[in-house]
């Protein structure tokens, strides 16, 4: 098994790749304050420190230091707040960032770390479990399903459906974006739905 190139520097460069290529569904302004690529990585942020409050703790920091390590571990040039990332994220296609799930998929399969989870004949097992991640009946986006109660009120709500790769005796669990069903590296592993 080759060594796995996944470090933080190569994870952290991949998406800066694939942020160029994304497209930004707000119309240019002198009111655009927060680059699509500033807000995609202050939301990576709170994912990768497990904190939401790092933000907050990095406005702080900037204005004590005027450096914060957002600047220095993610290269973001402006902090935007939780609500602006909401509202700037909201307009933008989750599938934009399929490609860094694929890309991921593919070292892992190239490096011969997914072996492990083959079973049942050399196929993958995907777990699917959906989960509501936002859900209000005063605030909404054009992207809100909705839900209309017996009493008229209306609910918006947010949800997604979330695979993973399992495998009996496996404690760790392999993300997929949706799209992403069947290699793309024209191996010979298949994927169960």
């Amino acid at each position: 098994m080759e060594s796995l190139p996944l470090s933080f520097g190569v994870l952290l460069g991949h998406l800066h790749q694939i942020m160029t290529q994304m497209n930004d569904p707000r119309l240019a302004s002198n009111g655009t304050r927060y680059s699509l690529k500033d807000t995609i990585l202050a939301a990576f942020s709170i994912f990768f420190m497990q904190c939401e409050s790092f933000l907050e703790h990095q406005r702080q920091m900037q204005s004590r230091r005027r450096k914060d390590n957002a600047q220095t571990l993610l290269g973001l040039i402006q902090l935007p707040t939780m609500p602006q990332i909401r509202n700037i994220l909201d307009e933008v296609a989750a599938k934009q960032l399929c490609p860094m799930f694929n890309w991921v998929y593919q070292v892992l399969q190239r490096g011969g770390y997914l072996k492990p989870y083959h079973c049942l004949g050399g196929h993958l097992l995907v777990a699917l479990d959906g989960t509501q991640y936002f859900s209000s009946q005063k605030i909404h986006c054009q992207q809100c399903s909705t839900r209309t109660h017996k009493n008229g009120r209306i609910t918006y709500c947010h949800s997604a459906i979330l695979l993973v790769i399992v495998a009996p005796g496996q404690s760790q669990v392999i993300a997929l974006a949706p799209e992403f069903i069947t290699p793309q590296d024209g191996s010979s592993s298949k994927i169960v739905k």
